[in-house]
Parts: structure tokens; sequence; C-alpha cells
């Protein structure tokens, strides 16, 4: 037994050497592929649309832009509630796992065994068989970077992965304030769509009483029944939205649908907003950064199939006991060691390594041209939101003066009837006139403060990645067993 464990240390002894050779290899062996370079982009010098000079909006905490008090304490109850957000930090956690793994291929894989054998049977000797126990080794060579480029894919995913929890956030924080905004505006209309239903009844029944006398005509009596009708029609459909208003931002905030008690905002819109220059964007948009990591994740991976067609070196070794009796393994086993390379060249596999590496390339012609179409596409939604921002600021003046001027049409009407120089109908198109202005100026400032949301999420949003601690999703109740 000494003999035998004497000849595998002078067994070991040269073999150790190849290792530290074969190691020494591995660490100045290139990796096949690529290395990644962010792909040109022809980005304009100003975005189209007028903006405010300054820091671009959205470098700002969502707190500097969304100050009223009422959006603020909603946005953090999303924030620490949201399904959506506790989704994506799941996602993370998975993506973290995947780079263990695949950086582990670069590390020994080191195993115990207890394998049988059986021992060739000469005429006349009964069957028998070897029992070995052993340590194993096993650690790939890493020669042209398959590992490496597979952790590179890896991580690339990982970062994909937080960067869409940052647009998740950022998506959660501008719903959340739009609905808000949405509730509010849903609120306005039906307070004043009811005041003006109640005016009408009030005139309707002065109608009836001087047609009555005989001072009015039966049909302008009609005419205040059917205008009535038409503005009561209005209620039970803005109602239905309110509810429907209600029950999505509850949702948002990590609830079942209910009624919710919430202040109409009271927030300070500026003439212009801040929005940065547009190369800014493919560091700040969460969407951006989440194409270009997953282009550079199909970038790596198309190496990681390139070196899947080229050799595997691997350094292989046993270390242990080795029996024809397994009772007496451990203790007059014989010593067994080896300890060397393992290299393998696949020369024919019906086509499927070729086939791996040209469906590499065309991912990666996916992911590149998937990333040119979301900067384009980003480029347009900031140059939207900030015209729709313009625009939707001069609509509100002048609805503000079109208010003004029915309100002032709706007083000389009354008068000039009441002074009998014109029919109740002109009093009755006053009325139907003030609401017609006073809802579409209710329109035109939530037209307004849906933009401001929206230049907020074109521009990437103020997402803060240590905020995102508060929405981290507990551990599952089957983690750990």
């Amino acid at each position: 037994m000494k003999r035998a464990a004497a000849a595998a240390r002078r067994q070991l002894r040269p073999t150790g050497r190849l290792a530290q050779a074969l190691l020494a290899t591995a660490l100045g062996g290139c990796a096949v592929g690529d290395d990644y370079q962010r792909p040109p982009v022809d980005a304009p010098a100003a975005y189209r649309g007028t903006a405010a000079p300054g820091p671009s909006l959205a470098a700002s905490d969502w707190r500097t832009v969304f100050t009223d008090p009422a959006q603020q304490s909603l946005i953090e109850q999303a924030l620490a509630g949201s399904l959506d957000l506790q989704l994506a930090e799941a996602r993370i956690r998975e993506a973290q796992a995947s780079v263990v793994i695949a950086r582990s291929g670069a590390l020994p894989n080191v195993a115990v065994a207890l394998n049988t054998s059986p021992i060739a049977r000469l005429p006349g000797e009964t069957l028998s068989s070897s029992f070995l126990l052993a340590g194993l080794l096993n650690w790939e060579i890493d020669l042209w970077g398959r590992i490496r480029r597979g952790t590179e894919a890896a991580t690339g995913d990982l970062a994909a992965r937080e960067a869409a929890r940052d647009g998740a956030q950022v998506s959660l924080v501008a719903g959340v304030v739009g609905l808000h905004f949405d509730l509010a505006g849903l609120r306005e209309v039906l307070a004043r769509t009811e005041a003006s239903a109640a005016l009408q009844a009030d005139s309707l029944r002065l109608m009836r009483r001087r047609n009555a006398a005989g001072i009015v005509s039966a049909a302008e009596v009609r005419q205040s029944e059917a205008l009535l009708a038409t503005t009561q029609a209005l209620v039970p459909e803005l109602q239905r939205q309110i509810v429907a208003t209600e029950n999505s931002l509850a949702v948002l905030l990590g609830r079942p649908p209910a009624a919710l008690e919430l202040p109409a905002p009271r927030l300070e819109l500026p003439p212009a907003l801040p929005a940065g220059l547009p190369s800014e964007l493919l560091e700040r948009r969460p969407d951006l950064r989440e194409a270009e990591q997953r282009l550079l994740a199909a970038n790596a991976r198309v190496g990681e199939a390139k070196a899947q067609m080229l050799p595997t070196l691997s350094l292989t070794g046993t270390l242990g006991l080795i029996s024809t009796s397994l009772q007496d393994l451990l203790r007059d086993g014989a010593t067994v060691a080896s300890l060397g390379p393992n290299a393998t060249q696949s020369l024919y596999a019906g086509g499927a390594l070729g086939a791996n590496r040209d469906a590499a390339i065309a991912r990666l012609d996916q992911a590149l041209l998937a990333y040119r179409s979301a900067v384009l596409n980003a480029l347009r939604e900031v140059s939207d939101a900030l015209v729709a921002y313009q625009r939707s600021g001069e609509q509100l003046e002048l609805e503000q003066v079109r208010v003004t001027a029915q309100r002032e049409s709706l007083r000389l009407a009354d008068k000039r009837f009441t002074a009998g120089v014109v029919s109740f109908i002109e009093v009755l198109d006053a009325q139907r006139g003030l609401l017609v202005a006073e809802t579409d100026f209710v329109n035109a400032r939530l037209a307004r403060q849906r933009a401001l949301v929206q230049v907020y999420r074109a521009l990437g949003g103020g997402w803060q990645p240590v905020a995102m601690a508060q929405a981290q999703a507990p551990r599952s109740a089957v983690e750990g067993k």
C-alpha cells in the first residue's frame, strides 16, 4: 500500500507542473468574439420643441418635480406596495443568481464519489467488482473565453433587469401622478356638471310657471327639459370614470379597488420645462439602458457561441482508495491518484454548433436594431412631450378666455330674457355653452398636467436606486427549505 502511495506521489510531480502551465495558459488566453462598443447614435444637438435652459428635469428627484403633498404621499405608498416593483426585484435576484452560475464555470468543480466497476472474469473465476472512493476534480481551462463571455452576457442581463426596475419605478411614479390628475379633473367636471344641472332645473321650474301663466310657449319648456336631461345624462358616465380611475390608482398602490378621498393637487406649472441634452438620454432613460445592456449581452453570446466550436481543455484529477471488497475499502484499499489534461474537439454535431453561432449573430442584429429603434423612439417621445406642454399652455389660456366670455354671455342672455327682448332658447344656448366651455377648460388644464408627466417620463424620470430597497419583495415562504 505504501509503495502504491509513493508511486502516486511520483506521478503527481510532473503533472503538477503541467497543471501550472495549463493555468498560466488559461489566464493568458484571449476571448473569442469582439469586445462590446456602444454603437454610434445620430442624436440631434437639441430637442425639437421649446424647453427651458438648465439641467434635465429627469436629473432631479421626483419629490422636486411633484411637490404636492398628497401626490408625494401616494407615490411613497406606491413605491412601498407596488407588485410590479416587487416583481422587478425578484427578476433581479434571479439574474444575480445567473451571474454566479455563469461565473462558476471558471472555478474548479470538486466532488466525492463512490463508484463500482466490474472486473473482467477469466474462465473458472467468479464474478467480482472493484470499488473506488475518491475525490474528483474537473477544471475547465477557459482558453477561448467561452466562460468569460457567458459571464459577461449574464452580467449584461443583470444590468438590463436593474434598468427595467428603474423603468418600472418611473412608470409607477408617472402613473400615480397621472391618475391623481385624472381623478381631480373628473371630480371637477362632475361638480360643474351637477351645478349646471341644478341651474337648469331651476330654469325649468321657472319656465313651467311662466308657461302656465301663458308668458312662454310649450316649445321653450320642452327645450329646457331636453337640455336638463342631456346634462343629467352626463353624470352617470362621469361617475363610472371616477370609480374606474380610483380602482386603477388603488391597484398601483398595491391595494384592492376602493374609493379614495384625495384633495385636488396643488402644483405650479412653469411656462417651460428643462430638458437637457439629447445625448443624456442614453444614460438617463431606463429603457435605453436596458436595450443597450441586452445588446451587450447579445454581443457576448456571439463570442460564447464561437468558442463552443473550438477545442475544450480541462484539468481532471482523481485521488482516492480502490479495493475489490467494499468493507475493506477504507482499511486496506490501495491509493489511486491521477491528474492530467482532458482535451475534446467536436468533429460533427449535425450542424448544431454552426447554427448556434448563426442564431447568436441574428439575435445580436435584433438587439442592435431594437437599441437604435429605442433611441429614435425616445427622441420622438421627448419632442412630443415638450411640444404638448407648450401648446397645452397656450390652449389653457384661450380656454380661460372662453369661459369668461361664456359666463358674460349667460349673464347678458338672462338680462335680455328678463327684459323680454329674447326668448328663453337664447338662455338655454348660453347655459349649454358655459358647461361645454368649463368642461373644455378642465380638460385643457388636465392636458397640461398630463404633459408635465409625459415630459418627466420621456426624459427618463427621477429614479433613485437607493429608494428601491423599500420595494423589495419579502422572501418566499419556501425559501431555505
